[in-house]
């Protein structure tokens, strides 16, 4: 459940939205459109909690903006497959490095990254380039990657 309830939010005393509200429900869908500007990447940051409203409450399962701990921000982004504009891949490290690493810090077993590593490019059709870097490959692939890792 992902919901914002009288949202309001701004940069440099310049409103982005005020009085937000919406509820998304647990298996539904929703596609985020608007001009350059209008604001769908700040609330993209307000859900994964980047930064928080000015004023109301944004709720993203049990997590709550007003009242989440800084500690518990990477429990609640491992719950979120976010794929970043500029993709954030790692450029020194291989495309199945990349998919590694997250799972790496959060204590998955070895043989268990690598079984999903294998299983993630697989599904998104980059199998035969776990070996490449990042600068390797065309934006279209470093999309997939990121995808992957989400």
């Amino acid at each position: 459940m992902l919901s914002f309830s009288n949202v309001e939010f701004g940069y440099h005393n310049q409103p982005v939205f005020t009085d937000l509200n919406f509820d998304l429900n647990d298996n539904e869908f929703c596609f985020l459109i608007g001009k350059s500007g209008s604001g769908k990447s700040t609330i993209l940051q307000l859900v994964y909690m980047n930064c928080f409203p000015q004023s109301g409450n944004v709720q993203v399962g049990e997590y709550n903006s007003r009242t989440i701990k800084s500690r518990e921000l990477p429990h609640l982004r491992r719950k979120l497959g976010i794929v970043f504009q500029d993709f954030k891949l790692l450029r020194d490290r291989t495309i199945s490095d990349n998919l590694a690493f997250i799972l790496e810090v959060t204590g998955t077993p070895g043989k268990e990254i690598k079984r999903r590593v294998m299983n993630a490019l697989s599904e998104v059709g980059l199998s035969h380039r776990m070996k490449s870097k990042p600068d390797e490959l065309s934006g279209g692939e470093k999309q997939r990657v990121a995808i992957a890792r989400a």
